[in-house]
């Protein structure tokens, strides 16, 4: 319900009222001389009162600002690789790309607020977040809470009070959730927790052999084609953006990319062009 004017706020508020006070003689909490009153905003001088009519004022409150804005309750989305499968890849809404490793689980908003992004993270994973310097990507672990504007790092945290970040491009700030130690990660840096607390290293290997093959699973084609090129050098994969097709398969990188554009079109029931070094997937049925 949301209010259209003053008289109709009032009628609701004055009904709130009304409830209190027939709980309030029901219970026998009033006098003889409030329960005849015609005016019953009363003021409450005993203690047992007073308390009641707080709860019933917050409540009410509560209510009211909840159906006056109108806010939608937020809903999680979890993502899991399973054990022995390949890097499984997905695109969030703000367009961070996020690569899951078997046994791997992510918990993330189908909608991100306005001023944050949050998700949270069980096992080793691959970011790529997107900058956006006034909204910061928090990702929360077993151990520690990490802050990022927009880089790409990979991240282990297990159960076993494990942990390890190391990143490729940016900075990243780490928090030790029990101890509230902070430390600030850049490129070609690795940090881990060892004796309790976070220690620094350089980078011992790069990242390249992460990315040897890469799942989808019931993705848009779409998001497909932007992880794909991300990992391409020289093609580049174009889809029509009236095709809202998803697919599940697996890309392996060093592969023909025009094979798999084809394997691609078969599966769908799609067809593409060529054009240069652009492959552009379209829809010939419509």
């Amino acid at each position: 319900m949301i209010f259209s004017d003053k008289e109709q706020e009032n009628k609701v508020v004055n009904q709130a009222w009304d409830l209190l006070y027939q709980r309030l003689e029901r219970d026998g909490l009033l006098t003889d001389t409030q329960a005849h009153k015609p005016h019953r905003r009363l003021v409450f001088v005993i203690g047992k009162i007073a308390v009641v009519a707080a709860m019933v004022a917050c409540i009410f409150a509560g209510w009211y600002f909840l159906r006056k804005t109108n806010i939608p309750e937020m809903e999680m989305q979890v993502l899991y690789n399973e054990a022995h499968a390949p890097l499984l890849a997905t695109i969030l809404e703000d367009g961070s790309v996020v690569y899951l490793s078997e046994r791997t689980s992510l918990r993330y908003p189908d909608h991100f607020d306005a001023d944050i992004r949050e998700v949270t993270l069980q096992g080793e994973a691959f970011f790529d977040v997107k900058k956006q310097s006034q909204r910061p990507f928090i990702i929360h672990t077993e151990i520690v809470n990490v802050e990022v504007t927009g880089t790409s790092f990979k991240i282990k945290s297990d159960r076993n009070a494990s942990f390890l970040l190391s990143v490729r491009e940016g900075e990243v700030r780490v928090t030790q959730k029990k101890s509230h130690q902070i430390q600030t990660v850049r490129a070609g840096e690795t940090v881990f927790f060892d004796s309790e607390r976070l220690q620094l290293r350089k980078n011992e290997a790069g990242f390249d052999e992460y990315f040897k093959s890469i799942h989808f699973k019931d993705e848009y084609l779409t998001d497909v084609a932007a992880i794909i090129n991300i990992h391409s050098d020289s093609l580049r994969l174009k889809v029509d953006p009236s095709i809202e097709k998803r697919i599940t398969f697996t890309f392996i990188v060093d592969s023909n990319l025009a094979e798999t554009v084809d394997a691609i079109c078969k599966a769908l029931d799609l067809n593409y062009l060529q054009q240069d070094n652009t492959f552009q997937i379209i829809d010939t049925t419509r």
